[in-house]
């Protein structure tokens, strides 16, 4: 990971089906990261299912950080982060939403000539049956800690974060362990 890169236009994008029990995770994070970015010029997006009408957000950025859901076999709460190239191997659970998945919204958006950098964070679902927007209690407890990671990543960008007492969660309390080739984040006491 690189030090310090400055730039100007960075976008979170959370999707999800909020209506599926965890599949709204993404949505969910990106809730919680609205307050602490409220004085930022981070765009924070509440993407949900829009599919195609995401691209844009694309085009106008230097950075997306996305946060999806993933159907992979690891525990209900795992986190994963990818790089674009790498979101297509993985299952996000958005792939079956309106036919525009994250792989596809990126491969789209680079074919409408946008290329920004994209990261993207996955968190492995639980229970994805309909439950207004409520989140199975792995999945949950995950939030916090995948909100510390985009806020590391913001910070990494030169982004102002304004802290709300979080703590020192995220990568300082997960332990790095090597998942199909992908960095897969879990529960952990330290970091190699």
């Amino acid at each position: 990971m690189s030090s310090f890169k400055q730039v100007d236009r960075i976008t979170v994008l959370g999707v999800g089906n909020t209506l599926m029990g965890d599949d709204g995770v993404g949505v969910a994070v990106a809730r919680e990261l609205v307050s602490e970015l409220e004085d930022s010029p981070v765009n924070v997006v509440l993407g949900e299912t829009a599919g195609m009408g995401l691209i844009r957000h694309f085009r106008e950025s230097d950075v997306v950080i996305v946060i999806d859901a993933v159907a992979a076999e690891a525990e209900a709460g795992s986190i994963f982060r990818f790089n674009a190239d790498e979101a297509g191997i993985v299952h996000l659970r958005s792939n079956n939403i309106h036919g525009m998945g994250v792989p596809h919204l990126i491969s789209n958006a680079r074919l409408a000539g946008a290329d920004p950098e994209v990261i993207v964070f996955g968190i492995q679902v639980g229970d994805v049956r309909p439950r207004d927007e409520i989140l199975t209690g792995p999945v949950a407890a995950a939030v916090p800690r995948v909100r510390k990671l985009v806020i590391d990543e913001l910070v990494r960008f030169g982004a102002t974060v304004r802290y709300r007492g979080a703590g020192k969660q995220g990568m300082s309390s997960l332990t790095r362990t090597n998942y199909s080739g992908k960095v897969h984040l879990t529960k952990g006491s330290s970091q190699p």
